[in-house]
């Protein structure tokens, strides 16, 4: 993934951009960080965060109208906005430090000319000065100031304008009026500043509002000539010094892209309390210091954080969008000096887009981990044992458990059921009810397999597209009927990668069903919705009218739907945030849920939160979540069922050598090999190993102890014979080291 690549997946991101205040403020003062500074107290630095943006601070401070005051979320829940007006008042009078900085900029030769001494010329002339430009003022009064000359507290903006032109060298020559451009020949830019209804020279047709420049080249117009208030006059100083310099550097004006703001965005804190405004006691002498502090503190510090708040691995680690990105971007590298720091947190991601639907402007860190593992596993340095379980129950039910048929004694069919590997996996009896209903209701045939979620999870692009393509193959040859999809990842996969297969929620099928005997598992629920449900509106519509016709009072979450955690592989790479995330998914209501996802009746009922599968309204219950192995002989019990059914054919399951180890696994060490994604076929095969080779510890008790050595896993089994060919399991566990006779590898 090149950089730019990176950076565009995140480029909407408005986290740290410019808060509403600092948007609608004419000059762009970071109002956040001036605000932060004065309610610390830190008088001088606030004084600096001012000074840099206000170019003149005292005048700004009496006379700007405050649009940003309209703008502050205080507002959204009833308080008054910050009083910034006292505030850069109390912030100008009880700084030491007001001297203007020096800048160690080395000196320019381009001479610039400035026609006119009001506001909008002393800025424009003081932004340039500082970029040690020589700066001359031409002036026809005998002062500067223009329109503030006649105003009562002009003495005082005398001072400021005084005070801050105090470190740099610039020429003013009063008294002089400027009749033609022709006599600024020598300069290398012109600045035209003569105020509200003062010289153009001409050029308003050809004046660009964005750069300020004109049809003559080098010369610009600003301030009111060009009806630009005060404020604005003022603002455009600092705007207009970045032109010309482009213009003198490059021969043409331009300006860098704006900085991104955060719109009108609410960024109100989730915990947001109201706080009443400071007025000061002491009436026109303006706050004190405490007071300045309180009402300081009244800012929010707007800042779009929904991500950070609301994505449990992005609140566990901490880091905006962008920063995510670049970190993402160098560690998925293939050179060596790349330090995988990055590996767990990229791994950590359930792919759930919630990030997406949370965030103002729909910025998906999910596809920022997705490319960066496809692109990992593409290099050969990702880290395999995250996905090694998954991957292999895949192959599993891709091969051992694919079955693809036609309805008995036909060729094709008009609808397909497709219940997804962890439907039929967790709830093969509910599987084989629905296949007969859609047999009866609409002649379906069936597909039994993987979408290839797991692989697309990974990023093992070279898996997926071999499963696209094995699909594929078997919806062609049924005649390419429409595919009835009990699971919202199916949907979401094969919309991404099979988007010309026609496909229809099995639920949204089953609503339109009149005679279904619905049965109720509550009285009471609250419907969960799988987060790939989110841009399915046809599937949650269906689930709905189930619960309806079984007469169950469904209660609604809050937002969007979301992860249960299981997605993504989240629970072998982060399991500790596996288990946040489940919690609090089952936290979110105190009724049972109401559920359509296989994955996530697994993860809440592991947690221990009541729910049901809605196909339990229509067939009854189901019990407890199988085990590993459970899991596997239901795929193939299915398989064999409706294999007989529909083709009158017996299967017969792939033989394997240690099919014939009889396992006695305690509760306990049960409970440690769910864990852990340790199978029954694992633990057989290891011991059959050891007892045919010979090569295991042996304890003194007489127990033992063998390995097994994957490409990514090893495997540890302690046990003793219980009698011929069965033995007592008495511990299980697993790692992602290898042991040979030359030493141990970590991989």
């Amino acid at each position: 993934m090149r950089q730019e690549e990176c950076t565009a997946l995140v480029a909407g991101c408005i986290h740290d951009a410019s808060a509403p205040c600092s948007a609608a403020c004419p000059f762009g003062l970071d109002v956040r960080s001036f605000l932060h500074k004065a309610a610390k107290g830190r008088w001088s630095a606030a004084y600096r965060e001012l000074r840099t943006a206000l170019v003149f601070p005292t005048v700004a401070a009496a006379l700007c109208e405050r649009p940003c005051r309209g703008a502050c979320q205080r507002r959204l829940i009833g308080d008054e906005p910050l009083d910034l007006g006292r505030l850069e008042e109390a912030v100008i009078r009880l700084s030491d430090a007001q001297a203007p900085n020096k800048f160690p900029v080395p000196p320019k030769e381009e001479k610039i000319a400035v026609i006119g001494a009001g506001p909008a010329g002393l800025s424009i002339a003081l932004n340039m000065a500082q970029k040690k430009y020589p700066v001359t003022v031409f002036e026809r009064g005998d002062r500067w100031g223009g329109s503030l000359n006649g105003h009562p507290q002009f003495d005082v903006f005398d001072a400021d304008f005084t005070l801050q032109y105090s470190a740099e060298q610039v020429e003013f020559r009063y008294g002089t009026k400027v009749s033609s451009l022709d006599e600024l020949s020598d300069f290398a830019a012109v600045c035209i500043a003569t105020g509200d209804g003062g010289e153009h020279f001409g050029l308003l047709d050809g004046w660009d509002s964005t750069l300020m420049s004109t049809a003559a080249p080098g010369v610009f117009l600003v301030g009111g000539v060009v009806g630009m208030g005060l404020m604005e006059s003022i603002a455009a100083g600092s705007v207009l010094s970045k032109v010309v310099e482009s213009s003198i550097q490059t021969g043409r004006p331009s300006l860098d892209a704006p900085k991104a703001t955060c719109g009108g965005h609410s960024l109100v804190p989730k915990d947001a309390a109201s706080a009443a405004h400071v007025i000061p006691a002491g009436g026109d002498a303006g706050y004190t210091k405490e007071e300045a502090k309180a009402e300081a503190a009244r800012c929010f510090q707007c800042n779009c954080s929904h991500c950070l708040t609301q994505c449990e691995l992005l609140a566990q680690y901490k880091k905006p969008p962008l920063q995510m990105a670049m970190e993402v971007l160098a560690d998925s590298s293939p050179r060596f000096l790349a330090s995988r720091t990055m590996t767990r947190e990229s791994y950590s991601c359930n792919l759930c887009s919630w990030c997406s639907a949370t965030c103002p402007e729909g910025v998906d860190m999910g596809e920022l981990f997705r490319r960066s593992r496809e692109e990992r596993a593409a290099a050969g340095i990702q880290p395999a044992a995250f996905h090694d379980f998954w991957l292999r129950e895949l192959d599993f039910a891709s091969h051992d458990g694919f079955f693809a048929s036609a309805p008995m004694e036909k060729n094709s069919c008009e609808y397909a059921f497709f219940p997804g590997c962890q439907l039929t996996a967790s709830l093969p009896e509910h599987t084989l009810k629905t296949m007969e209903l859609l047999a009866r209701q609409y002649g379906a045939g069936v597909i039994l397999g993987c979408c290839g979620a797991p692989a697309w999870w990974a990023g093992e692009r070279p898996l997926w597209e071999e499963n696209v393509k094995r699909l594929r193959a078997a919806w062609e040859s049924l005649g390419k009927p429409t595919l009835v999809l009990a699971c919202a990842s199916c949907m979401e996969v094969f919309a991404r990668l099979m988007p010309d297969v026609p496909t229809v929620s099995l639920y949204e099928l089953l609503a339109q069903q009149e005679d279904l005997n619905l049965s109720q598992p509550f009285s009471a629920c609250a419907v969960f919705d799988p987060c790939n449900s989110r841009r399915d509106d046809g599937m949650r519509r269906g689930v709905r009218a189930l619960a309806k016709q079984s007469g169950m009072d469904c209660a609604e979450l809050s937002g969007p739907p979301r992860c249960c955690g299981y997605g993504g592989h989240m629970k072998t790479a982060n399991p500790e945030l596996y288990k946040t995330v489940v919690h609090n998914r089952a936290g979110e209501s105190e009724l049972p849920y109401l559920v359509y996802c296989a994955n996530c009746r697994e993860s809440f009922l592991s947690e221990g939160k009541q729910c049901a599968h809605v196909l339990e309204a229509l067939f009854g219950p189901a019990g407890t979540v199988p085990h590993l192995a459970q899991k596997r002989r239901n795929t193939l019990k299915v398989k064999g069922e409706l294999m007989r059914a529909m083709q009158n054919e017996t299967f017969i399951p792939p033989a394997k050598p240690w099919d014939g180890v009889e396992l006695h696994i305690p509760d306990g060490v049960r409970a440690e090999m769910e864990e852990h994604l340790v199978t029954d076929d694992d633990v057989k095969e290891c011991i059959f190993a050891a007892e045919e080779s010979g090569e295991c510890f042996i304890r003194e008790d007489g127990g033992k102890l063998a390995t097994l050595i994957r490409d990514v896993i090893t495997y540890w089994v302690e046990y003793r014979a219980a009698s011929k060919q069965a033995y007592e399991v008495e511990s299980v566990y697993s790692h992602r080291m290898r042991f040979g006779e030359g030493g141990g590898e970590h991989v």
